[in-house]
């Protein structure tokens, strides 16, 4: 046992919670280094690295001159960390708008904005009755909707004719709205309290949403009431239509109505199916993939492919789809960086090890720090408590389903025929799936067949020097004659009646008992095993509390809008 202390479990917990967010910092400011000293083995496959923008670049794709460009990334240097595309979807967004590249030049910083948030709040703007909608009133966006009504008018942002509570009613196409329902609106209100009023009449109307299900989405998914109700109905009929989610099933996820329709249906249009599962199914079962971008579904599903990791890895983890490919593409080259991971890439749930990589990474280290070897993957990605579970008993111990996977994989048996041989031996689920890849690769050196080590598969438990230094004696003619075998060379013995002699000459000095797996490391007791328990830093013993977050104050309804 590690701890007989019945509060071991919360402070694992809170050692690892804290030093987990610790690690994510760390692991960021050290991940070009590792990558770099890492070994090469994604086939030519490389985390893509952007040459950032520059003023030929934004002439060439944008417009205007080089000069005007010039002078522009030297008043606002932070331009130049936008993505390329990301900058071209963006000026090509505003050009739909009727925003032509002067109109550009003078309001530079909205660039940084992303193209489809630009598509939303023009939308937005427009059902609400403004004219004319210009650069400013959308890089001003959030200021706006937090005013008053008769203020906007008042500025002439929009014309004292408009009856701002008509248009947006008139904004939902399958449901009727009257206005005669909303007496208790008016235009002394915030644009941004009128329409939240009118989504949540839809939402009650079209998704039977009630009391707490409307004060959940505004606790939870406050964003939702900067979309536009077009983009929300949009998403709504996907959601009903397309793919046949029950209301229940949108209201648990009211995340949903802040995604973008268009994606969502080339998200279940262009990739049919993931390893034979339909993919209507697979966001049925996780709807935030449905928040992914298709092109970057698309991309992960072909790194994947790329480091050989078969589909239906993807379908056991499908949390791995609501990653960024990038991010998938740096974690599947670190997989390979660390030889603990590395040998659970034919597992069928590898890719957990790629979702919780920090995670795991970091459980990982302290386990080694307590000499603890068999980490399955199951520990390292499973839940908090399981683990804060494992190292406390101080069982160096797994379930023996790594190393069945591994085995059945290379040896092409089936798992259950290469678990029945290993359970004959009473030690095999204390020996880590790492050692047992090191002893079958040395085997494989010394030219063993696959076949005689399958027949000998227990001699996969063994340390390897115990292992050479038997074969090595095989060589001495003394020990032959001492055997008594019925050959003068050793080279008479066939590969599997020498895999064989080595396991009987390991187990004769330890009488057969299977004890002759351990080193002597692992055979010296220790007297007090509490000590071997690290000590985490001061700063990584802290527990974030999270509080509820301070509300801003409220901008007065009455404060001039000042729109530069």
């Amino acid at each position: 046992m590690l701890r007989t202390n019945q509060n071991v479990t919360s402070q694992l917990l809170k050692q690892f919670v804290t030093r987990q967010r610790s690690y994510a910092t760390k692991s960021q400011q050290s991940k070009k280094a590792q990558i770099q000293l890492s070994p090469d083995n994604s086939n030519g496959l490389d985390v893509p690295v952007e040459e950032t923008i520059n003023a030929h670049f934004l002439k060439r794709e944008i417009g205007s001159t080089h000069r005007k460009w010039s002078s522009i990334l030297i008043k606002y240097p932070e331009l130049k960390a936008i993505k390329r595309q990301d900058a071209v979807n963006t000026v090509k967004a505003l050009k739909m708008m009727n925003f032509d590249v002067e109109t550009i030049l003078q309001k530079p910083v909205v660039l940084h904005q992303n193209a489809l948030t630009l598509e939303n709040r023009y939308e937005v703007l427009h059902e609400c009755g403004f004219q004319p909608i210009s650069l400013i009133l959308l890089s001003k966006f959030v200021t706006v909707i937090n005013k008053t009504v008769s203020m906007l008018k008042s500025y002439g942002y929009i014309p004292f004719e408009v009856n701002v509570l008509e248009n947006l009613c008139n904004s939902f196409s399958n449901v009727e709205l009257s206005v005669k329902t909303f007496t208790e609106l008016n235009e002394g209100m915030h644009i941004k309290h009128i329409r939240e009023c009118i989504l949540n009449a839809y939402l009650r109307q079209v998704l039977d949403m009630n009391d707490n299900d409307i004060k959940k989405l505004w606790q939870v998914y406050y964003r939702v009431r900067h979309r536009s109700f077009k983009s929300v109905q949009s998403v709504v009929k996907v959601l009903l239509e397309d793919l046949q989610f029950p209301k229940e099933r949108i209201i648990k996820n009211a995340f949903l109505l802040h995604g973008d329709a268009d994606n969502m249906r080339r998200i279940i249009t262009e990739i049919k199916r993931i390893d034979g599962q339909d993919m209507r199914e697979i966001v049925y079962r996780r709807p935030k993939i449905l928040m992914s971008s298709c092109d970057g579904l698309l991309k992960t599903l072909e790194n994947v492919k790329v480091f050989g990791i078969h589909e239906s890895a993807i379908t056991k983890c499908l949390e791995i789809l609501t990653l960024g490919p990038d991010t998938v593409l740096e974690r599947l080259k670190d997989l390979n960086s660390i030889d603990e991971f590395k040998v659970l890439g034919t597992n069928p749930r590898v890719l957990r090890l790629v979702h919780y990589q920090n995670k795991a990474r970091l459980r990982l280290e302290y386990l080694n720090q307590l000499k603890v070897r068999c980490a399955s993957l199951h520990i390292l990605s499973g839940g908090s408590e399981k683990f804060a579970k494992f190292a406390r008993e101080g069982v160096d111990r797994t379930k023996g389903r790594d190393v069945v996977v591994y085995l059945a994989n290379i040896m092409k048996k089936d798992e259950n025929y290469i678990r029945a041989l290993l359970s004959r031996h009473p030690n095999w689920c204390h020996i880590p799936v790492l050692q047992v890849k090191q002893c079958y690769d040395f085997l494989r050196s010394k030219k063993f067949p696959i076949s005689a080590i399958c027949n000998n598969i227990h001699l996969l438990l063994y340390p390897i020097q115990r292992i050479e230094e038997k074969l090595n004696e095989l060589h001495e003619p003394e020990c032959l004659e001492g055997l008594q075998l019925p050959v003068d060379n050793i080279y008479d013995l066939d590969n599997n009646e020498m895999l064989t002699l080595i396991l009987y000459l390991i187990e004769c000095e330890f009488h057969f008992t299977g004890d002759g797996i351990w080193t002597e490391q692992q055979t010296q007791p220790v007297e007090n095993f509490n000590n071997l328990l690290p000590d985490f830093p001061e700063s990584l013993n802290k527990i974030y509390k999270y509080g509820i977050k301070p509300s801003r104050a409220n901008q007065s309804a009455n404060t001039p809008i000042e729109l530069r």
